[in-house]
């Protein structure tokens, strides 16, 4: 055989750990975690909180080989949680699989989303799904499931929901290619040169390195154009047929948006989104929308425009301008009155923003501020009596004023939609499931202030002292948004604290002080009181044991009203690193002052094991 027809011939492993990598990589992996709880309940003097016995059991779990990744998440519990009528379908018995392979994710069971803002955002489902990012100028998006399902109402007529089956799709078209990190580096080559010789014994000249290009990396939400279709239509035989009187109707909804995302030399960035919803809010109407001239013409085949199908649309824009050391920019938002899709929970509606935003840092950033100041105004429509035009501002503050001490600011006046919880909250709740129950009771803020301190008094090796502060203001509002009814409400929270930590020996004390109070027309309710913690570290830290008792007085208007008193143990111990077990006991006593509440006291016990691979 000539030396010219030599076979190229793949090149072996050119170091032992080389070789140790690809044999590993044909291996199957298996990581994650598995916890398990169980609480145990009892009450005196008042009706039972909770079941006397409930548990939990949840996981997640990994499985790889070669390039594929099989994430797998699961919950579990025999509890049953009550939410509003507009909530009535959200369950924790849930599993969830998003298995990867190269530039491909799937989503089986439960999982979530994210389209955009104003199309499908946070919100749960039951089905399948995939994203798609292969190497150069496309990816895309695509799912269908179960959004909510059937419920019927009670005799009320609330709570009650018809079965909704949801899909979306979204394009992704890319201005910068995306690179291919996948493509296997593989080597063919003879052993002889051209010239016959063996490459060992041959002379290869000496290449001059190349400089490497300098470019800006690559993002996936950046420079790009995004079209999205979503869409969700309610089973009206997943019910019975129900009388009108419930205002129980099936509806239908599909969202066209635009998204758009570009930076311009260099300095500049352009960012754009378009929305339009089209609701039905009763899909048995069978007289249909002959309009012509409208967007959703496009959508004729998987959508019915109906006489009743009501249209909204929604805008939003950004311009900065980007310098090393401070960004400056322009923006502006506006959501039709009633604008809402059903991908998402909650949504904020009819306002129109005009903002200008910046932020800076300063002195190695030891000071940073970043805000925005315009214009807000509702009654898009001009439908309601009255109209709120005001200038809106927020603005962030972060300084290290000393070494030692460091002071945080924060005020906005723009419409948001938070969940108010106050410290009390915390120290009463009985297990950490209870904040589940009402982790979907959001209420819509107007004004919200905030200012945080930290001052670190003592930092030895063996000793540490440091006091910190929190404050914060909150102004409710009645507009808009399907949220608690907490209008006119002003929430004040305040609470400080001061921690001893002797490391050497592993103990930790901490001195705290709550306050909280809400003021709503006439009616000023409060509740302050102090809370101690004793916390110690046992057998090399594989045990931490904490105990902790707090005194809560609460008061409506100047007459004392109650008090409660907990006490609560806590405990954790690892075995051989994978292994946690955890203990907390709480008994809590409510004594009442006023008539019309009882004295009660409970007790609870939650067991727990974590194990972690």
């Amino acid at each position: 055989m000539s030396v010219h027809q030599a076979t190229a011939q793949l090149s072996p492993p050119r170091s032992i750990s080389e070789a140790k990598s690809i044999i590993d990589e044909r291996k199957l992996k298996v990581s994650g975690g598995v916890s398990a709880t169980q609480i145990f309940y009892g009450a005196s003097g008042t009706d039972e909180r909770r079941d006397p016995y409930t548990y939990f059991l949840s996981g997640n779990l990994t499985f790889s080989m070669f390039s594929v990744s099989v994430p797998l998440t699961f919950s579990y519990t025999n509890q049953e949680f009550s939410f509003s009528h507009q909530l009535p379908s959200v369950s924790f018995n849930q599993y969830g699989i998003q298995p990867t392979y190269k530039w491909m994710k799937f989503y089986i069971g439960y999982n979530t989303l994210t389209l955009s803002p104003y199309t499908m955002s946070g919100h749960l489902f039951l089905g399948g799904g995939i994203e798609a990012k292969p190497p150069g100028r496309v990816s895309a998006t695509a799912l269908y499931g179960r959004f909510r399902k059937a419920t019927m109402p009670d005799n009320t007529g609330e709570g009650g929901a018809f079965e909704r089956m949801g899909y979306g799709v979204k394009l992704g078209i890319h201005f910068k290619p995306r690179p291919n990190k996948y493509r296997r580096k593989v080597t063919f080559k003879s052993k002889y040169t051209r010239d016959g010789e063996l490459r060992a014994q041959a002379k290869t000249p000496q290449k001059k390195p190349k400089e490497p290009t300098k470019s800006a990396p690559f993002s996936d939400n950046t420079d790009l154009l995004e079209l999205i279709v979503f869409g969700a239509k309610d089973r009206p035989g997943s019910l019975p047929q129900l009388d009108d009187s419930t205002g129980l109707f099936p509806e239908e909804n599909v969202v066209l948006s635009a998204r758009v995302n570009k930076t311009l030399w260099k300095k500049f960035s352009v960012e754009a989104e378009v929305a339009t919803s089209a609701i039905t809010a009763d899909a048995r109407i069978e007289e249909k929308d002959g309009n012509r001239q409208t967007v959703f013409l496009v959508t004729d085949g998987i959508f019915t425009r109906r006489a009743n199908t009501a249209y909204y649309n929604a805008y939003k824009g950004q311009v900065n301008y980007n310098q090393q050391s401070f960004t400056v920019g322009i923006g502006y938002e506006r959501v039709d009155p009633d604008y809402r899709t059903h991908g998402t929970y909650f949504f904020n509606n009819d306002f129109e923003n005009i903002t200008l935003n910046f932020s800076t840092q300063m002195w190695q950033g030891k000071f940073s501020i970043n805000g925005s100041v315009g214009s807000q105004r509702n009654n898009l429509n001009e439908q309601n009596m009255s109209t709120l035009r005001r200038a809106s501002a927020s603005v962030n503050v972060n300084a290290i004023l000393h070494p030692k001490l460091n002071l945080s600011l924060a005020y906005s006046n723009f419409q948001s939609i938070t969940r108010v919880r106050n410290q009390f909250d915390i120290v009463n709740q009985l297990t950490p499931f209870d904040n589940l129950r009402d982790s979907l009771d959001f209420t819509q803020i107007s004004q919200n202030a905030n200012i945080s301190i930290n001052y670190q008094t003592i930092n030895l090796p063996a000793h540490r002292q440091f006091w910190n502060a929190n404050a914060n203001v909150q102004v409710a509002s009645g507009e808009g948004g399907n949220t608690t009814n907490n209008a006119g409400t002003v929430f004040y929270n305040a609470s400080t604290s001061y921690n001893f930590n002797w490391n050497k020996i592993g103990f930790t004390t901490v001195l705290a002080l709550n306050y909280s109070q809400n003021e709503v027309e006439t009616t000023l309710a409060r509740i302050v009181g102090p809370t101690i913690t004793l916390a110690k570290t046992l057998l090399k830290k594989r045990l931490k044991v904490s105990l902790a008792a707090s005194l809560n007085n609460s008061y409506l208007d100047s007459n004392l009203t109650g008090s409660i008193i907990n006490l609560r143990l806590n405990g954790g111990y690892t075995l051989l690193k994978n292994h946690r077990f955890n203990l907390n006991i709480l008994t809590l006593r409510r004594n009442a002052t006023d008539t019309s509440r009882d004295t009660f006291a409970e007790f609870t016990a939650t067991l727990g094991y974590n194990y972690s691979f």
